[in-house]
């Protein structure tokens, strides 16, 4: 009995280093990703202010993409509407 005591005794200024530091570690847990996610917000109120999607018909955007290609020297590609034919032969 008296050398588990004494053994008890001896162990616990060991244990005891090793549970003071745990709360030291887990209040900084996070801190670095936490940090680096807000280095990366230019604006943090952006979201607050943004009004959704503008409105813009085709005509207006098609003609945009226009004239960006043509102050670039690009030659934009018309598109052609698909065509489909249908036979009126059936099983001859």
């Amino acid at each position: 009995m008296k050398r588990t005591l004494l053994i008890l005794a001896a162990a616990t200024p060991w244990l005891a280093g090793c549970v003071a530091t745990a709360p030291e570690w887990e209040s900084n847990f996070g801190d670095a990703s936490r940090q680096a996610r807000a280095a990366q917000v230019i604006d943090p109120n952006a979201p607050a202010r943004n009004t959704g999607l503008g409105s813009t018909d085709g005509k207006a955007v098609a003609g945009a993409q226009k004239a960006y290609a043509d102050s670039y020297g690009y030659a934009v590609k018309e598109t052609k509407q698909p065509s489909l034919s249908i036979s009126t032969t059936v099983g001859k």
